[in-house]
């Protein structure tokens, strides 16, 4: 995962904040368990769940993968792809090397604190606003905005392994769609509606079939729209040190 800054107003960056690209690995990095080891499995996979959704458990992985010097068992007994989480190391370097090539300033990625979660999130939307889904009756049962099909979490989804189970998100980023006799919903990570509305491209709303989620977002969109129209906000001096902050890349 590629974290970085952008200029402030640059563009391609969303309103001058951090930009980050936020992608799982190419081949399922949770691989299925035996049936006789699934409650050993799960019971492992929970010691390195995220609160904030499966992206950020990726991370987590990886990062235990990488502290574990990429042992194979390690990986057998978690149910872990080691060819996944390889290609994601490979991937990482590389984007290392590039950033480097080109001159970009980079920092450590503080993965965890607040400013790099909200940069995370913020990227997520950015670039997969298009795979969000809302519960619609608080038991689970998701409508993607896009297609109007009702889809549920995967058993293996972080929301459902934590112990006891929180209620499901009300709306959600999803990476993955499986048509199947449950419609699963796979690596997801909870958003917040109104981070949707201020980083979805204009056209969004407008190509959205008509729904309750759709109403939802329009009334939101006009929320924000009514104060920015009513008392628009005089440019700001930034002061140097946070500009140079901004401007700071990180891979995850």
């Amino acid at each position: 995962m590629l974290t970085g800054g952008g200029r402030r107003g640059g563009a391609g960056w969303p309103h001058g904040r951090g930009l980050t690209c936020a992608s799982p690995p190419a081949p399922p990095c949770f691989l299925p368990p035996a049936p006789h080891l699934e409650e050993a499995v799960a019971a492992r996979r929970r010691t390195l769940l995220h609160p904030h959704g499966d992206h950020f458990t990726l991370i987590n992985v990886f990062n235990a993968f990488q502290q574990h010097n990429a042992d194979e068992g390690w990986c057998r007994k978690h149910a872990l792809s080691t060819e996944a989480l390889r290609l994601a190391a490979v991937v990482r370097a590389e984007l290392l090397d590039v950033m480097r090539r080109i001159e970009l300033p980079v920092s450590p990625p503080a993965f965890g604190s607040d400013s790099n979660l909200l940069n995370l999130q913020r990227a997520l939307i950015s670039g997969y606003f298009l795979k969000v889904a809302r519960d619609i009756d608080g038991s689970g049962n998701y409508v993607m905005l896009t297609h109007k099909h009702v889809a549920h979490l995967s058993p293996g989804c972080c929301y459902l392994l934590r112990r006891p189970p929180p209620r499901p998100p009300p709306w959600v980023l999803y990476h993955e769609f499986t048509i199947s006799q449950d419609n699963c919903l796979r690596i997801v990570s909870e958003i917040q509606p109104q981070m949707l509305v201020e980083l979805a491209p204009q056209y969004y709303l407008s190509n959205l079939p008509p729904s309750e989620s759709r109403d939802l977002l329009a009334q939101l969109r006009h929320e924000v729209a009514a104060p920015q129209e009513e008392a628009p906000a005089a440019p700001q001096e930034v002061p140097a040190q946070e500009d140079e902050e901004r401007e700071v890349c990180a891979v995850q």
